[in-house]
């Protein structure tokens, strides 16, 4: 039976859906000097839109601590993927101000759970299409894919902080720490994977074999001639 489901079963391994990881009252870059426009929050691929949130909701942009939605407080730019937003000329926050917001954000793009998902179907031995992994081999799959995740996680994190910070800045002690997790995640769900696929090629790791042994011929011992 085709696995239809793997990239919700994925994303689900992941806890990366549209609602699983929320940022609340973060503090954003740039200059508040009542001349800057632009910001930025910290994380990439932020999935809510400052333009469209609902101004009566917890998403969004806080100024000193009060919630001003984009009727309120217009932006002539947003993208969520970069996560660049800018003021209208008029609404830039005034020098002093605390400038926070509240989003959610997603690592990961369906089609980059794909590649994951295709590398782990190589890895298996199957080719390239991951929709036909025999079901039980499905949580060696998953895992594996998970751990390319994390793996290209920690990659694209550690470069997204060099990118962000400028070069006297100091990194957050904890979001260093993320970093290393996302590494340590990436190692334990590869060797997650690999005890998933002995088990399932094995019997307590071991090669399988034939369950009442080796076949052995008797051969019976027949003298000579004289």
């Amino acid at each position: 039976m085709s696995w239809t489901t793997a990239l919700t079963d994925l994303r689900l391994l992941l806890n990366d859906g549209p609602t699983d990881k929320i940022r609340a009252f973060k503090r954003v870059f740039g200059t508040v000097d009542g001349a800057n426009a632009v910001f930025k929050t910290l994380e990439f691929r932020r999935i809510t839109d400052f333009t469209t949130v609902d101004e009566t909701g917890p998403l969004g942009i806080y100024i000193n601590g009060e919630k001003f939605g984009p009727i309120a407080l217009p932006l002539t730019y947003d993208d969520p993927g970069s996560g660049y937003f800018k003021f209208d000329l008029l609404s830039i926050p005034i020098a002093g101000a605390v400038v926070e917001a509240t989003y959610y954000i997603q690592y990961f793009l369906d089609p980059e759970l794909q590649v994951f998902l295709r590398l782990a179907q190589n890895w298996l031995g199957f080719g390239d299409d991951y929709s036909a992994i025999p079901q039980g081999l499905r949580p060696a799959a998953l895992q594996y894919a998970a751990a390319e995740g994390y793996q290209k996680l920690a990659i694209k994190f550690s470069s997204h902080l060099s990118e962000t910070y400028r070069l006297e800045d100091m990194p957050d002690v904890k979001q260093m720490a993320l970093l290393s997790e996302f590494k340590q995640a990436a190692d334990t769900a590869r060797q997650q994977a690999q005890q998933l696929r002995n088990e399932y090629y094995s019997r307590q790791g071991q090669s399988l074999s034939p369950l009442f042994g080796v076949y052995s011929p008797a051969i019976k011992d027949v003298p000579p001639r004289r």
